[in-house]
């Protein structure tokens, strides 16, 4: 009986040790996978954070228009302004930008339209592998990471010692794209919800989000802005359509502080991006949904490459 027992041990420490080395390949593999194609010239692509066949595509914006920067981001630019959930790639349609977030210390930089608030960067301090992207914003000292479920974007923010703030910018709107109406609710000192309806290349398109922090806010500033749309093209009357909403969430920080928001889309209404949260992404915890969305990524390749008799070298 004890020599049975033994074998049984035996073979499961062979077992745990081949599922081991599995994950370990598998994060080999997620980690040679380099995102930054086609991010200069016209390939028109984001490297952002994306779990396979997810309908979140969290990325960094530079904040400027034009053909260069169709998917939000130009390898060749040095400014950031946001970090939002959707995005297209490799098209030649500028739009989506949806549910924009920026962290900064006060006080805070900000350029004249389209740019508005932002911060340099250089690509010395920026990564990114699937499932997974890295920044530092040089003009606040802050450590920016990115990664995703299907339906929730999850950053961490590593801040200095400062007066600090995340700003949500639901006005915010590059190329084709443009809020039509837009809302911001605070549910509690930790959680936010609302929507950003826009028009572009999608029309009608309706985002619901809900935002959970991993910290308390201390203080929340919303702003307002009236949406005008034209009536009569001849006397160029106008009338009110929505509403672009824009919110500051301020923070005390001590150096090393680190932030994670939790962000859940839905297309639906406001209370599905709510399940989503509560389904996806029910801690605040990065390297854990990290870990997933490296794992679910390789997962997906190598069942893929099975479909096809393409064996990843071991």
């Amino acid at each position: 009986m004890k020599y049975v027992n033994y074998m049984v041990c035996a073979g499961l420490f062979v077992v745990l040790g081949c599922a081991s080395k599995k994950d370990n390949q598998r994060d080999s593999y997620a980690k040679s996978v380099n995102p930054f194609i086609g991010t200069d010239f016209t390939g028109n692509t984001y490297p952002g954070a994306q779990a396979p066949f997810g309908m979140i595509q969290l990325s960094p914006d530079n904040g400027l228009p034009g053909w260069d920067r169709i998917s939000g981001y130009f390898y060749p630019d040095s400014t950031i302004a946001g970090f939002s959930h959707t995005h297209l790639s490799g098209t030649g349609a500028g739009d989506l930008y949806d549910i924009s977030f920026m962290p900064v210390t006060l006080p805070y930089k900000e350029a004249e339209a389209p740019l508005g608030i932002h911060s340099k960067f250089t690509h010395s301090d920026e990564q990114a592998h699937a499932g997974y992207y890295q920044v530092k914003l040089t003009d606040y000292d802050i450590n920016v990471e990115l990664t995703a479920t299907p339906r929730c974007g999850i950053q961490r923010y590593t801040f200095p010692e400062a007066d600090a703030a995340v700003f949500l910018d639901l006005k915010k709107a590059m190329n084709w794209d443009a809020t039509v109406d837009s809302h911001i609710e605070v549910v509690d000192s930790v959680t936010i919800r609302g929507y950003r309806f826009s028009e572009g290349w999608a029309r009608g398109q309706r985002v619901y989000f809900e935002t959970r922090f991993s910290k308390p806010f201390i203080a929340v500033h919303l702003d307002s802005t009236a949406i005008l749309s034209v009536t009569d093209t001849l006397t160029k009357a106008t009338k009110r359509t929505g509403t672009a909403f824009k919110a500051r969430f301020d923070f005390k920080t001590a150096k090393g502080d680190q932030v994670t928001l939790s962000t859940a889309l839905s297309g639906v209404s406001m209370e599905g991006a709510s399940n989503n949260l509560k389904t996806e992404a029910a801690k605040d915890d990065f390297d854990y949904y990290l870990a997933q969305a490296e794992k679910n990524g390789m997962m997906n390749l190598e069942r893929s490459l099975s479909r096809q008799q393409i064996k990843i070298p071991r």
